[in-house]
């Protein structure tokens, strides 16, 4: 994908003569649960064939130089899970040490929704799914 070009003006950033233009480029962090697996060992509570889930995780770190929204698209791991509680939660750190959270139990279905968390560069973002893939996206937008 191309990063989309425009003028200051257009993306927020603080335009200095000569005018500055940004550009933006998009970013991803796709977690999926595969780590799903069957217990057949009595120590571990397992009882023949129950499937338990194990929370997968993974992180970034927020680029650029103006804020950003995230958005999150989700489903759960397998068409086997999906009648199973489905677990996406999504978690920013902003540098400072203030974190906002979104989170989501579902059961079925492919999942969109936009515009979550509103964060700045140098937070961290951490999504941790059960029985989910979980793609969260957003925009970094650069002062050139």
């Amino acid at each position: 994908m191309m990063p989309h070009s425009h003028n200051a003006h257009g993306c927020g950033c603080v335009p200095r003569p000569p005018v500055r233009h940004c550009r933006q480029e998009a970013k991803e962090l796709l977690v999926e649960d595969d780590k799903t697996r069957t217990d057949n060992n009595p120590s571990t509570g397992g009882v023949g064939g129950i499937i338990n889930a194990v929370r997968s995780a993974g992180e970034a770190i927020i680029g650029g130089g103006c804020c950003v929204q995230l958005s999150v698209e989700y489903m759960p791991a397998t068409v086997s899970l999906a009648d199973q509680v489905c677990d996406v939660n999504v978690r920013v750190q902003d540098s400072e040490g203030s974190t906002l959270t979104w989170r989501k139990q579902f059961k079925e279905g492919y999942h969109v929704k936009e515009c979550i968390i509103t964060t700045y560069p140098g937070a961290r973002l951490t999504v941790i799914v059960v029985n989910a893939i979980a793609r969260v996206r957003w925009c970094e937008i650069f002062s050139c």
